[in-house]
């Protein structure tokens, strides 16, 4: 499973509460994730570094992992089953790494509070994908110079080999396809 990247694109608010965009770096895509108000709240409370009176979840976690001498390396979203996506923390600690299965919202909290990366599997942003463009309104033409663009890079990447680029804008070119049947 390829992993990519990621960063947090943008959070809004919906009419059925809110919604985390998680883009691969340098990628035309984000993955919309459903969230709660509390989650969103814990990650917006995480970028801006709020000092709140007493610790949200994902502090009392981090606290307890650094006292046990567990330092988080990095998140990953792993996959998306039945409309449900799955998250895992990956922690060094003095015994070796230990993993654990969480929710994506809480272990994005817990990034943006550690700044560690965190990374997106490439068959969850094949699946589940939109075009950024598509939310900000662009239009069919617009996704054709993109393909065009994203042709061009990957002819790049397997010229010089680079096959885990090569996946991943094939990756993309898939999404892309998916978007324009699907408008």
């Amino acid at each position: 499973m390829a992993m990519l990247e990621g960063e947090i694109w943008g959070i809004a608010e919906t009419g059925d509460g809110y919604m985390v965009f998680i883009r691969p770096l340098d990628s035309a895509f984000a993955v919309p994730i459903f969230i709660g108000q509390l989650e969103a709240q814990a990650i917006l409370i995480g970028f801006g570094k709020i000092s709140i009176s007493r610790p949200l979840t994902a502090d009392l976690l981090l606290n307890l992992a650094r006292l046990a001498k567990f330092e988080l390396s990095r998140t990953e979203i792993t996959e998306l089953k039945d409309n449900t996506f799955f998250a895992r923390l990956v922690f060094n600690s003095p015994g070796g790494e230990v993993v654990l299965d969480a929710r994506p919202s809480d272990a994005l909290a817990l990034a943006v509070r550690c700044k560690c990366p965190f990374y997106i599997a490439g068959e969850v942003v094949e699946e589940a994908g939109v075009l950024t463009d598509d939310l900000t309104g662009s239009t069919r033409e617009d996704r054709e110079i993109q393909r065009e663009l994203l042709k061009t890079e990957l002819d790049e990447a397997v010229a010089a080999e680079n096959y885990e680029r090569a996946a991943e804008i094939r990756d993309m070119l898939k999404v892309l396809k998916k978007t324009d049947e699907n408008p």
